[in-house]
């Protein structure tokens, strides 16, 4: 049976999620410290493994996680693909009829951060709608330029720009109580737009025959449930009803029909392009299909001792309500180690070396020794086994080696409950380097 999925259930799909900030806790976690491998066991970095959902790849993103931080409210924003305004690009006009109209170029950004909605487009934009300057009523009206209609949506205000802006994706948000007037000019121009948004208004009509034998612009009487829409025709010279011009919006219309009358010909049927309910700018989120969330969150080395940071990481993961082992609560702390550790006496261990313990057998790869704390962090997978290090006999030393080793004064539990919470999303990559003079900016975005 023919069904879809609208764009409206996604958004409150996207947005239930950003609302969960509120009563849910969110950890951005790295891990995979160990290298890609392709089919035939090789080293392969270069073509990360796709993530599968399934259970499986739950726990073997648990056994390679080693770090995480906690997502604000502030680490998150919602975001739409990113359409940068070009001279000489043919945009898609808004059309409310259109099934496919996420897939096309209806609305840009412009190199001053301005978004703007095509309500009218007519071949190549040639006119950068910035040129009219911040219109927070109205249109911007370059018909008489290149025959574009623009409607001034939002500016990205510049620390949000700053923070989540890419090449790829637009942050977008929807203001929902009026800012201070000290507030940045961007926020207080997008509550005006908010504010004189007109509901159900229409700002083009669509020719979709030209009738014959004109010999005069007819009269144009648009009727429906609406009030105040109106708009006069032109005709060419070969008699036939070209082109319509809105001379008022209106207000209020669901539905909509043209009853066209006069001018000597016939056959011309014209339908009105009805606009969203709140109106154009009443909540951008709508306007631009918004099911994209951004995530941005910055890893600064050790994070003040908390977290590994000598290692490199190829897995990304969200984890949403993580249990602290020391209290069996959501975690609540800003960063953790989420490894196992070995407490040593001695020695030197690199990044991914493999380990053994000497009585019992338990292998392991580095993360990263501490040795000034004399703390090594591991990580166990199907590779090296699962074994146990036991503090009372085992010595430490290189899988390769075949004597010597260094005494193990305690074995210490993952300060996270490995496998608590739900792993919400996971990105594999190729391997990125930290160090603990290194800052790391992750941005992510995922789709609903």
């Amino acid at each position: 049976m023919p069904a879809i999925i609208t764009s409206k259930f996604r958004l409150d799909t996207t947005e239930r999620f950003v609302d969960s900030m509120s009563s849910d806790t969110y950890y951005l976690a790295l891990g995979r410290p160990n290298a890609w491998l392709d089919a035939a066991g090789l080293v392969d970095e270069n073509n990360p493994t796709t993530p599968e959902e399934n259970d499986y790849t739950t726990n073997t993103t648990w056994e390679g996680m080693y770090a995480m931080k906690k997502v604000d409210s502030t680490d998150i924003i919602y975001a739409a693909p990113r359409h940068l305004w070009t001279s000489g690009t043919v945009y898609a006009e808004y059309d409310d009829r259109d099934g496919d109209i996420e897939s096309k170029e209806y609305y840009v950004i412009t190199d001053n951060n301005n978004v703007f909605l095509c309500l009218k487009s007519s071949g190549q934009s040639t006119r950068n709608p910035d040129i009219a300057g911040v219109v927070t009523s109205g249109v911007v009206d370059n018909t008489a330029f290149d025959g574009y209609i623009w409607k001034y949506l939002y500016t990205v205000p510049v620390d949000t720009g700053s923070k989540f802006l890419t090449a790829s994706f637009i942050p977008v948000q929807y203001l929902t109580v009026q800012p201070d007037p000290s507030a940045d000019t961007a926020l207080l121009n997008q509550w005006s737009v908010q504010e004189n948004a007109i509901n159900g208004a229409v700002y083009n009509f669509k020719v979709s025959s030209t009738g014959t034998g004109y010999t005069s612009a007819p009269v144009l009487e648009v009727e429906g449930d609406g009030t105040g829409c109106t708009a006069t025709a032109t005709v060419d010279a070969s008699g036939n009803l070209t082109g319509v011009t809105v001379t008022a919006a209106g207000t209020g219309y669901t539905k909509a029909t043209v009853k066209i009358t006069g001018g000597a010909g016939s056959g011309a049927v014209i339908r009105p392009v009805i606009g969203p309910k709140g109106g154009f700018g009443a909540d951008p989120r709508t306007d631009l299909r918004t099911h994209y969330i951004s995530i941005n969150k910055v890893f600064n080395g050790t994070e003040n001792g908390d977290i590994p940071s000598a290692n490199d990481f190829r897995q990304i993961s969200l984890v949403q309500n993580p249990i602290d082992a020391s209290t069996s609560a959501v975690a609540a702390t800003n960063a953790y180690t989420v490894t196992k550790s070995l407490v040593v006496s001695g020695g030197s261990f690199a990044a991914d070396d493999v380990i053994i313990g000497t009585d019992t057998g338990a292998k392991c790869i580095v993360v990263q020794h501490d040795t000034v704390n004399g703390i090594i962090y591991y990580v166990q997978n199907e590779t090296t086994g699962f074994g146990v290090f036991n503090a009372d006999n085992d010595l430490v030393r290189l899988a390769s080696a075949t004597t010597g080793g260094q005494d193990i004064t305690a074995v210490v539990d993952a300060p996270i409950d490995h496998y608590s919470g739900d792993i919400v999303f996971l990105e594999n990559r190729s391997p990125v380097s930290r160090g603990s003079d290194q800052i790391e900016t992750i941005r992510l975005v995922i789709a609903f």
